[in-house]
């Protein structure tokens, strides 16, 4: 409606606009946002089909919501805030 769409934040129209890009490639994923979770955001990945979420942060309302979805078992991890990667990064592949 256009009500809910107006009570969305930035943060939770980007999210949005990411996962309706491909829905159908979402099943057992991880969410990852580049800004603090508000409860806007909270909101809708409650709804979706996710095992967890990384993110700089998260609002007290939003940790509140995530920690209930999947019966607590969602994984929520907070990514490090002054994370700085090398000039080259690599994997090894076995």
């Amino acid at each position: 409606t256009p009500e809910a769409a107006k009570a969305l934040t930035p943060v939770a129209l980007a999210y949005l606009r990411a996962r309706n890009a491909d829905p159908m490639c979402s099943f057992g994923d991880f969410a990852a946002v580049s800004d603090v979770v508000d409860e806007p955001t909270a909101m809708i990945l409650k709804k979706e089909v996710s095992d967890g979420i990384i993110a700089p942060g998260y609002s007290a309302e939003a940790l509140e919501i995530l920690k209930k979805k999947k019966g607590g078992k969602f994984i929520i991890l907070e990514a490090t805030k002054d994370y700085s990667p090398g000039d080259i990064e690599y994997r090894e592949v076995y």
